[in-house]
């Protein structure tokens, strides 16, 4: 659209979807009425809506929703929280073990670099 603002077009699909106040009604209304690009797809859209509207609605079965999530397969996170819940001693092991080995390797690191240095005494003024 060449007169391309962005208000009308949110105004149409206001209009369409029947939450427009009767003022932004009639400020669309009257640029439809001198805009011809506009009025055009105006009554394109209100065409596709009108279309949407008129679709039936398939009706479902009671059982669809059920039988569909029978259907599916099983939560594979459940399994995990099983496992933890049987076996807690290993669980927390698991848990404490990445943590405890990340400090060792840190200390290591620490030590190793430390031994790189030597104390040099500076000879000079003293004062």
């Amino acid at each position: 659209m060449s007169c391309a603002s962005k208000k009308y077009v949110s105004l149409m699909n206001k209009v369409l979807d029947q939450e427009a106040t009767e003022q932004e009604k009639q400020v669309l209304f009257e640029h439809l009425a001198t805009c011809d690009e506009c009025r055009v797809h105006f009554n394109e859209l209100n065409d596709s809506t009108e279309l949407l509207r008129r679709l039936t609605h398939p009706q479902l079965p009671a059982a669809f929703t059920k039988s569909v999530l029978d259907h599916l397969p099983p939560d594979k996170r459940n399994v995990i929280r099983k496992w933890g819940s049987r076996h807690p001693v290993l669980t927390t092991v698991a848990i404490c073990a990445l943590p405890m080995s990340l400090v060792v390797i840190g200390a290591r690191r620490q030590t190793r670099d430390r031994s790189g240095y030597a104390l040099v005494k500076v000879s000079g003024d003293q004062t």
